[in-house]
């Protein structure tokens, strides 16, 4: 297995929720990047209202 396969392998096993043990045992020491955290990163991110590059441009021109 290459340091690529392995990366990668990890990275779906993360995904799926899968942590390693060992890992997990840190969760309950401060690890804070769990795959909840990001569950709830991705809600909270969701629901704030985004700035597109039109609405900027028209608030430049309303300025004007």
């Amino acid at each position: 297995m290459t340091f690529e396969d392995a990366i990668k392998k990890s990275i779906k096993a993360f995904m799926s929720g899968k942590m390693p043990l060992k890992v997990a045992a840190l969760k309950e020491d401060g690890l804070f990047y769990t795959p909840e955290y990001f569950d709830e990163l991705e809600v909270e991110l969701l629901e704030e209202p985004t700035d597109t590059k039109k609405a900027k441009e028209e608030d430049l021109e309303n300025e004007v």
